[in-house]
């Protein structure tokens, strides 16, 4: 993956520009680009082993597409996010902690314009306190658990490449997503070696920008090959469902 490149957070400045300068529209996003089923990935911090998560996508009987992931190890949490075929969100949910340990951190509703629901206002995994959610978003949000989703579910990748659209977490409410397409490059990861699409997103928060990359098999229906954090942390496929 090594060549010469502007840092991401510069080629992604420039391209949040060049967006706002050109008036973009929103980007075409089909969930039906996705490939369906269960991904077991790898987390690594500082070259070391930081545990797995486990992610199934699936599409529900009235036609919206499920996304769930189980994550063990240092950061264990589960989560589901239910969106439309356009990634418009209907529904969010996510736990910390496993056993006893474990608490609903929130839960999440999309309609109409808004999304309603609670969210736990302590850090402490035992507290029980929380506060009602009642937000406006607007039509091109997307639930934050499937950023990375939506970003892989373009129709076709050209070098240069920019979009955007919004996120909402109840944490930091609605944050603009600004991704640009970095590259192609062949990646090897434990489940073998894939011809990737390599696109750096950010996420304009409220408390700071935060800058993710992803890889993303470039064939069609598409799935995650690897993904690098903000704080460093590294995802890698390790197993997927076989081709069709």
């Amino acid at each position: 993956m090594s060549r010469s490149r502007l840092a991401p957070a510069a080629a992604l400045a420039l391209a949040a520009a060049a967006l706002v300068a050109s008036e973009v529209g929103l980007p075409d996003l089909d969930a039906d680009r996705l490939r369906t089923g269960v991904f077991v990935y790898r987390t690594i911090v500082d070259g070391k082993d930081a545990g797995s998560s486990r992610i199934e996508i699936r599409r529900s009987d009235s036609g919206d597409f499920v996304f769930t992931n189980e994550v063990k190890g240092a950061f264990v949490q589960s989560w589901e996010a239910v969106a439309g075929r356009d990634f418009k969100p209907r529904s969010a949910r996510l736990t910390t902690g496993a056993g006893a340990a474990a608490r609903v951190v929130f839960e999440l509703s999309y309609g109409g314009g808004r999304v309603v629901g609670f969210a736990s206002t302590a850090r402490d995994p035992r507290a029980t306190e929380r506060r009602a959610v009642d937000d406006a978003v607007s039509a091109d949000t997307v639930d934050q658990r499937i950023d990375w989703a939506a970003v892989m579910a373009r129709k076709d990748y050209a070098v240069g490449d920019a979009f955007a659209f919004h996120v909402y977490d109840p944490g930091t409410g609605r944050s603009r997503v600004t991704a640009r397409v970095a590259g192609f490059a062949k990646v090897a990861v434990p489940a073998g070696a894939e011809e990737a699409a390599w696109i750096e997103y950010r996420i304009d928060k409220s408390r700071g920008a935060e800058t993710y990359e992803v890889l993303v098999a470039r064939r069609i229906p598409r799935f995650l090959v690897k993904e690098r954090f903000p704080d460093g942390a590294v995802t890698e496929l390790i197993e997927r469902p076989p081709d069709p």
